[in-house]
């Protein structure tokens, strides 16, 4: 599959930015859309979303949303349910990753040559341009690996059930929503701190439930508070009348 995907991210890329139009065609990876089957798996052709290749490469979703627009990587547009997704393969992450690591400085033309090289070439550990450029995609490479392993077990640790909490992502064994740890995390609160609140979390389910909150946001707005809608009431206080 890795293979057969390189070839195909090959021809189409390089046609979809060539100066020739006749080479390019409404089906380049780079703009390719196409109606999945019911059952279709994308993790099992290692693609990701923008919000998880975010979490995977340490840039910005805005970022990767204006590399998918530059044609700078290839991106997979996905049609189902009336709806456009934009799914990314393992080759754009890792292009993706070399934008976060100091590339994204360079000129636009620079860096889309530069990643056409590591399309055509993905199992090189080094690139070299010019006697002064050169790109170590091998330590990228590694450095994504990790990502990656670190973000499939914080998915393996989430579960969402109907029957648990109707549904909300939950730690695995608990009733601790995921994405409550994550927002304590943010807000400050120590690990110590959530440690008591709820005991029956591990200290590595914390880490975890971080990655997986960036990976997978909360979708929706938040839930309505009581107040809500209210006029804030306001208090004053007056002083008593001293007696005469």
């Amino acid at each position: 599959m890795f293979r057969r995907e390189i070839n195909h991210y090959r021809s189409c890329f390089f046609a979809a930015l060539s100066p020739n139009k006749s080479l390019r065609t409404d089906s380049s990876f780079v703009r390719a859309k196409f109606n999945p089957q019911p059952g279709y798996n994308y993790h099992s052709m290692n693609m990701f979303t923008p919000t998880q290749a975010a979490a995977l490469t340490g840039l910005s979703l805005k970022a990767i949303q204006k590399a998918v627009d530059e044609k700078t990587i290839p991106c997979r547009i996905v049609r189902q349910h009336g709806k456009s997704k934009r799914y990314l393969a393992n080759i754009s992450l890792i292009c993706l990753r070399l934008e976060a690591e100091g590339l994204n400085q360079l000129p636009l033309q620079l860096r889309r040559r530069i990643f056409r090289s590591v399309i055509q070439s993905p199992r090189e550990p080094q690139i070299r341009f010019s006697k002064v450029l050169c790109v170590d995609v091998d330590k990228v490479r590694k450095g994504l690996a990790t990502k990656l392993r670190e973000l499939r077990r914080a998915e393996r640790m989430v579960i969402s059930n109907p029957a648990i909490m109707t549904g909300t992502p939950v730690i695995r064994g608990t009733r601790v929503p995921v994405h409550l740890i994550a927002e304590l995390r943010m807000a400050g609160t120590s690990t110590e701190e959530i440690l008591q609140g709820y005991p029956s979390i591990k200290i590595e389910q914390i880490s975890l439930a971080e990655i997986y909150a960036k990976a997978h946001p909360k979708r929706g707005r938040p839930p309505a508070q009581p107040w809500t809608g209210k006029i804030p009431v306001r208090r004053t206080r007056k002083r008593p009348h001293r007696a005469a």
